[in-house]
């Protein structure tokens, strides 16, 4: 199960700032967290950066730290936990929204 309220969505940082997203899970084995981005850009599928559908940390804290945020870092993040019982995960979105400077 995620807990909803550990991070709440969207998170507003400003360019060069430093973040965290929170994303915790509870169960029995103690579930990994993976985080995600996810492709949302509406275009082709296809054309994907390096950063989207790629895993970018897995840890059993579900924190996952952003250091110097950069523009392009903005999007829709997701965190997925499973502890392997019943190849059964669960997952959540949070938006990150970077503000220029």
């Amino acid at each position: 199960m995620i807990i909803d309220d550990a991070t709440s969505s969207p998170i507003i940082v400003t360019e060069h700032d430093n973040t965290t997203m929170r994303c915790q899970a509870r169960g029995r084995p103690i579930p990994y967290v993976s985080w995600f981005r996810r492709n949302d850009d509406g275009k082709n599928p296809n054309n994907k950066t390096g950063l989207e559908n790629q895993l970018l940390a897995n840890n059993t804290d579900g924190l996952y730290h952003l250091i110097n945020v950069s523009r392009y870092q903005s999007g829709h993040y997701e965190c997925r936990a499973s502890n392997g019982v019943n190849d059964h995960v669960v997952s959540k979105d949070i938006e990150l929204r970077v503000l220029c400077k």
